[in-house]
């Protein structure tokens, strides 16, 4: 078997390992016109031709418009793309070249491009977005992010697949070529006969990674020889078995622990866990950061380190993250919450929101809560109040005159709580009772006609509507946060 057959094998692996992803939708691949992604849209298109795709092949050609060569380079791609009758969508970036001997960062450059490949991939419904990033691109990134200081997700290196999403819209990235050497591509151009066109900012030192490339790397070859691949190499595979325990122990904090979660909410529970845990608790809170934030972008580090900090605070104490993203200290640990992005309660200025018993659940506003009331001839045995928790009541309509409403505190609100010996202002009573700040605002509280709190979901039922020993008829009303 050839070298090009061995490359198509292991792009055919590659691919069988995310194919539940593709779901018989187009493949999408990135060509620049180098030498990788040329190799690769080669390797993809014998796959096609053999059938062994998971779905119809695409090209992509993003041109950033800030090299005058730049169009020659998308006229062959578009030419081999032709021959090898690949449809082909080709993205102009104007807005990077904005005045004349303007240069982009190259992390501007990158976050263009992927935003561009992204746009595609929605556009043509792709179910996977193929790059032809190789062994030494992988090596190149492992030393960069060593000398820039890094932890292991940093020192693993660039991973086989990752969700590229932003604004709702996501693909599947996969790098098929990463075990393959830049030697190895290069041979196999040759071999079949085609050509690379390279983007002449490859070759510019005056970019940090093309410096690292063209003067730094070579120099240490030819000092250390095939040992410095294999040093890096060994602290790439090392950091990725750290960072997948990592990974997996964050996981796990984030499923056992997460309570009242939705698309732009959660909470941790973070009792009872050691110092120990720290590390993993870090890696819960970057895993629940990027779930939670509007593009999936990751926190920076010292994001991570202040909001870790929290937990030596008070309750009450906040900090703010990129897109927007909070975090509040809690009673029981932290929560996380995208207020942007979070519904709104109803407008209660005219008395709140009517509400209805037995008529299923009833939202309260575009909030995460919801509530609903079964009217009982006589007060339910089952569930006692302490299986039943905090999120169901019994209340005697007698003492609490209809119609019942809904709505969000007021200034001067009182509530007696049940058992106590008197009314307290609201303000005071879910402090007391840790309330996050975030939704002291947004809870539903359950009014009588005469505008008296009967309850409050999830934290207290209130003395007036509590039940009695001559109770006959009772209201269950039972809530959910999510």
């Amino acid at each position: 078997m050839d070298s090009f057959a061995r490359l198509q094998d292991a792009c055919a692996r590659c691919l069988v390992r995310y194919e539940s992803v593709a779901t018989e939708r187009p493949v999408l691949a990135a060509v620049s016109g180098g030498v990788d992604s040329t190799v690769l849209l080669l390797a993809l298109a014998k796959l096609r031709d053999q059938r062994r795709l998971p779905g119809p092949l695409l090209a992509a050609h993003i041109d950033h418009g800030v090299r005058p060569d730049s169009r020659e380079t998308a006229e062959h791609v578009a030419e081999l793309c032709d021959r090898l009758a690949v449809p082909l969508t080709v993205r102009r970036l104007t807005d990077l070249a904005v005045a004349p001997g303007f240069r982009p960062s190259e992390d501007a450059l990158r976050n263009a491009r992927y935003e561009a490949l992204l746009a595609i991939a929605d556009t043509e419904r792709a179910g996977l977005l193929l790059t032809g990033h190789h062994a030494d691109d992988n090596l190149e990134t492992v030393l960069f992010r060593m000398l820039r200081g890094t932890g292991p997700r940093g020192l693993a290196g660039i991973p086989e697949a990752r969700w590229l999403q932003n604004d709702g819209r996501r693909v599947l990235l996969l790098r098929p070529l990463l075990r393959t050497r830049r030697s190895t591509l290069e041979s196999v151009l040759r071999r079949v006969g085609e050509a690379a066109h390279e983007d002449s900012t490859n070759r510019d030192p005056s970019y940090a990674r093309n410096a690292l490339r063209l003067e730094t790397i070579p120099r240490l070859r030819e000092s250390l020889g095939i040992g410095l691949d294999v040093a890096l190499m060994t602290v790439a595979s090392t950091a990725r078995a750290a960072n997948e325990i990592l990974e997996a122990q964050g996981l796990r904090i984030l499923t056992q622990r997460a309570r009242h979660r939705t698309d732009w909410r959660l909470e941790l529970d973070l009792r009872e866990l050691d110092e120990d845990g720290r590390p993993f608790l870090e890696e819960a809170l970057r895993q629940a950061y990027v779930a939670l934030h509007p593009h999936g972008e990751a926190p920076l580090g010292n994001w991570l380190a202040r909001a870790l900090a929290l937990l030596d605070l008070p309750d009450g104490k906040r900090l703010a993250g990129r897109g927007g993203l909070l975090v509040e200290r809690i009673r029981d640990g932290l929560l996380l919450v995208d207020p942007d992005r979070a519904g709104n309660p109803p407008r209660t200025h005219d008395g709140g929101q009517l509400f209805r018993f037995d008529c299923g659940r009833q939202r309260f506003g575009a909030t995460e809560w919801w509530l609903e009331a079964f009217e009982h001839p006589q007060p339910p045995l089952v569930p006692s109040p302490e299986q039943a928790g905090r999120f169901r009541a019994l209340l005697d309509p007698r003492s609490a005159p209809l119609p019942w409403r809904l709505r969000t505190r007021r200034v001067g609100d009182m509530f007696w709580p049940l058992g106590a010996a008197q009314e307290q202002l609201l303000r005071r009573f879910l402090q007391s009772r840790h309330v996050p700040r975030f939704d002291r605002d947004r809870l539903p509280m359950l009014v009588d006609a005469s505008d008296r709190i009967l309850w409050v979901p999830g934290v207290e039922l209130s003395d007036n509507a509590r039940l009695k020993l001559n109770t006959r008829r009772c209201i269950e009303v039972v809530a959910g946060c999510g």
